[in-house]
């Protein structure tokens, strides 16, 4: 058992209770200093009692609760104090445990801990940091689902696959004298193609994963006047932007967060581009230049019911090359734009008056950001998954590239099933390397 660490596990701030954490060898005996309860301390049972200072002078009373290994959540000995959620109060209880030998825990310990343990997979254990900063329904579904192994429960097939055919190999190699079942040269590539094609199922949730984690950037652009800012409204559902008949209202970008089918959108309403009249207005053309940058997606938006101008040609020039959706606005006026002039472009007509063509518009936000809901789909791999998946199908295409059209030693086809294997092996955390883990776990809050 580790030594003992300790945290604040709740947010700070007043609250109604508060819960200081601690895990490792010898919490019992160091809680039972500084918490004073009758009888004895029971596992799993809720104590009342107080909690003193190191002077003997009561601090606070409250609920002492343990966790007896194995069955905690980091898999060691384990005490929860519920006290009140008076910020010095537990401060204080903090200052008391540290004082008395215990360690501080760093962001998300507790949860490598139960990881370490066995508890939890690496997946799972990701999870428990999806939950917590979960923005929408649907990501916090997402992360419940994976924090129940349903991640796992693909991922691990696919390396017992891998894992039989090094068996199969490598007793073909111990025992090839002998009468033992072995593979054909068919039957390898038949089970490894399956492999890839399993790993191509899980790569193509990854766009999906990406967006419902880390949101949708998406800045809208266009001439002063053409109805950014009425449209940044309608999609929002509120009057956040000013809107006015004045051209160069909005002189600075303006941001909110909206839903699209749960997944989380960074809306960025930003100032008209155009040859700026006054300093401030340049600055506010400058930072619009820059958040096109930064977007995901850009929303270019021209007014339907006037010709089109150089200034609308000239911004569409230097968005063109960013995935972008040309946007058609004040659709309920008669058409005066020449739309031809955007060849090949699937232009979204919208109203952002009356709320004609926002579903639309929204539908096809997701369509260019590679957005792929479904049903049959439980879970969506993460960035990091993503790469381990690349790397482990690369590996896997690069062997089966070699071993149709020439005899490779089964040396060397060993080599590359074990590193297929491996890549999928650090995707659950059964092969890992301590900065890999530094790097997941330090993204956690302190006291998870």
């Amino acid at each position: 058992m580790r030594e003992p660490i300790v945290a604040i596990a709740t947010p700070y701030g007043e609250s109604a209770i508060g819960i200081v954490r601690l895990s490792g060898k010898g919490v019992l005996e160091l809680a039972k200093r500084f918490f004073k309860t009758k009888g004895e301390i029971k596992p799993r049972y809720a104590h009342f009692g107080k909690l003193y200072d190191q002077k003997g002078e009561p601090l606070d009373e409250g609920i002492l609760i343990y966790y007896k290994a194995p069955h905690s959540y980091t898999g060691e000995d384990m005490v929860e104090l519920n006290l009140h959620g008076n910020p010095r109060i537990l401060q204080k209880a903090l200052e008391l445990f540290l004082s008395a030998g215990a360690r501080l825990a760093e962001p998300g310990e507790f949860t490598k801990r139960a990881f370490l343990s066995g508890k939890l997979d690496l997946t799972q254990a990701e999870a428990v940091a999806e939950l917590i900063s979960a923005k929408t329904e649907l990501a916090r579904k997402q992360a419940l689902r994976q924090l129940e192994g349903e991640l796992s429960r693909l991922i691990k097939p696919l390396r017992q696959a891998l894992l039989e055919l090094l068996a199969y190999i490598e007793a073909d190699i111990e025992f090839s004298e002998e009468d033992i079942p072995t593979l054909t040269k068919e039957e390898v590539i038949n089970r490894t193609k399956n492999v890839i094609k399993r790993i191509d199922e899980l790569l193509s949730t990854a766009k999906t994963g990406r967006a419902i984690r880390e949101g949708i950037k998406l800045a809208i652009v266009g001439k002063p006047n053409v109805g950014k800012s009425s449209l940044f409204n309608a999609l929002l559902k509120e009057e956040r932007s000013i809107v006015t008949e004045i051209e160069g209202t909005t002189r600075d970008y303006i941001q909110e967060t909206l839903q699209i089918k749960g997944i989380p959108v960074v809306l960025v309403d930003t100032a008209g581009i155009r040859e700026a009249k006054d300093k401030v207005e340049r600055i506010g053309v400058e930072r619009s230049k820059q958040k096109i940058k930064e977007a995901d997606i850009v929303l270019f938006v021209v007014d339907l019911s006037r010709p089109l101008t150089s200034e609308d040609l000239l911004i569409y020039e230097e968005i063109k090359q960013k995935p972008h959706i040309v946007v058609g606005n004040k659709s309920d006026l008669p058409q005066r734009a020449e739309l031809e002039k955007f060849s090949g472009e699937n232009i979204i007509k919208v109203s952002a008056l009356t709320g004609e063509g926002l579903d639309e518009l929204s539908e096809e936000i997701l369509k260019k950001a590679g957005v792929q809901l479904s049903d049959s789909v439980n879970v969506y791999v993460s960035v990091r998954h993503e790469n381990l998946l690349k790397k482990a199908k690369g590996v896997l295409e690069r062997f089966l590239e070699e071993y149709k059209v020439k005899e490779i030693s089964p040396e060397i086809v060993m080599l590359d099933l074990r590193e297929a294997s491996d890549y999928l092996g650090e995707i659950l955390g059964e092969v890992s390397t301590e900065d890999v883990l530094g790097e997941i776990f330090s993204t956690f809050c302190i006291g998870k």
